[in-house]
């Protein structure tokens, strides 16, 4: 038995026609079984219960045992004084609130199903990725999209999450939290902690005061990040003007040994990507002003610089390419800063400020975007669903981390449209 399972039977209504009746002969009876609460305190509020009669409106905690509510503490946590009943399915143990009152307790156990529970534990015990891939292709293709829509916004809210205690970090600086989720965006996967760091060392003020200035501008970006020391003086035109920089301001680089090399495409070497980090953001922080101050701009038609002419045959600041590389911005690089850095941030500055108007934009410009390709989009697509956007892949993502890895069946649309079968 699971607590997930209680919570499931409780929130779905899953149980035998009430009125239910306590240990002690209570009677209950359901009108609303309350709304699942998301954060820290009982599992469910607003619930509007009568008991023996009497209407209750307050919180619902749900356990496997009523021990448990001691065992989790809640008779020492104030944030339990409202529980109006206790939910289990063993009652082993009377229990007190802070304030030392008794909730009354419900048994669930004879009040559902057995075979629910026993279709429920049939699925998770699957060796597959989805514990639901047998049947997978059953389920209607609407309960499927009605899914990635809620995967999607979930997704979202989560990274405004990340966004929000980046901004707390900040003191509020909206600029640089765009700075920081770029090239936290342009590092990924392996570099994104050291491009942070470097995002962290090289302050926006200095940068504002070269941004202007190609030449000063590139040299503290690849300066701060150690590359140029590590580099020498050798055949690239920043070194000496790195040098000039690091004793005007004082500047202590990051250690070179954060980068890592292995195992990597050449395009997706550190170096490149600090550069075209140095070449962006002049640009990105005029689109992100253009948002904020209510002009718009379609976020496609953000200008994606190319790279100085240095890069045409390097990859590493210190080693020279035979080949011709190209200057321009891949249309999947651009992809992954828009998916992963700029509609993330468009959403949660929406959010922030109630410009939901700005938040429809975002959606909008994940559904003008192709759909990505990635290990997880490909279990969704083996199973026959069809991506069209990358608001369906990034759905993809959160649709499994969230709820299929887990193994959160009773909280997916499609765990329960299976198991009610």
């Amino acid at each position: 038995m699971t607590e997930d399972f209680l919570h499931y039977l409780w929130r779905f209504r899953q149980l035998k026609p009430d009125p239910w009746f306590m240990k002690n002969g209570g009677r209950i009876e359901v009108l609303h079984p309350g709304y699942p609460n998301a954060n820290s305190g009982p599992d469910f509020e607003q619930a509007r219960i009568r008991i023996n009669g009497q209407l209750w409106v307050g919180s619902v905690e749900i356990h496997i045992r009523s021990s448990d509510w001691n065992r989790h503490q809640h008779q020492l946590d104030p944030g339990y004084n409202n529980v109006i009943l206790h939910v289990v399915q063993e009652e082993d143990q009377l229990i007190y609130t802070e304030k030392g009152w008794a909730p009354p307790c419900l048994s669930l156990d004879g009040l559902y199903d057995t075979q629910l529970y026993w279709r429920f534990e049939q699925r998770l015990q699957g060796t597959k990725s989805l514990a639901c891939a047998e049947s997978f292709r059953e389920v209607d293709a609407i309960k499927k999209h009605q899914m990635l829509e809620r995967a999607c916004i979930l997704r979202l809210e989560q990274k405004s999450e990340s966004l929000n205690l980046a901004l707390e970090e900040l003191g509020g600086n909206w600029d640089a939290l765009l700075y920081r989720s770029l090239a936290k965006a342009l590092g990924a996967p392996v570099n994104s902690p050291a491009m942070e760091s470097l995002s962290r060392v090289l302050k926006l003020e200095l940068w504002r005061k070269y941004q202007d200035k190609d030449l000063q501008r590139d040299a503290l970006f690849l300066g701060m990040a150690g590359l140029l020391t590590n580099g020498g003086s050798g055949d690239n035109p920043w070194f000496s003007e790195f040098q000039f920089l690091r004793h005007k301001h004082k500047l202590e680089e990051l250690d070179f040994s954060i980068w890592k090399y292995s195992r990597m495409r050449p395009a997706n070497f550190p170096d490149r990507r600090i550069a075209q980090l140095s070449q962006l953001l002049p640009y990105a922080l005029q689109w992100f002003a253009s948002i904020r101050e209510g002009r718009g701009l379609e976020m496609q038609a953000l200008y994606w610089p190319e790279l100085p002419q240095f890069w045409c045959n390097h990859y590493r600041l210190k080693n020279t390419s035979k080949s011709n590389i190209g200057l321009h911005w891949s249309e999947a690089l651009k992809q992954s800063l828009l998916i992963n850095a700029l509609i993330p941030l468009q959403f949660f500055y929406a959010k922030k400020t109630g410009r939901y108007e700005l938040q429809d934009a975002a959606l909008d410009s994940l559904m003008k975007l192709p759909a990505e390709a990635n290990r997880l989009t490909r279990i969704y697509e083996q199973l026959g669903l069809k991506l069209r956007s990358a608001f369906d892949s990034q759905a993809c993502i959160a649709w499994y981390k969230n709820y299929c890895q887990p193994k959160k069946c009773l909280t997916c649309t499609l765990g329960n449209e299976l198991l009610n079968r």
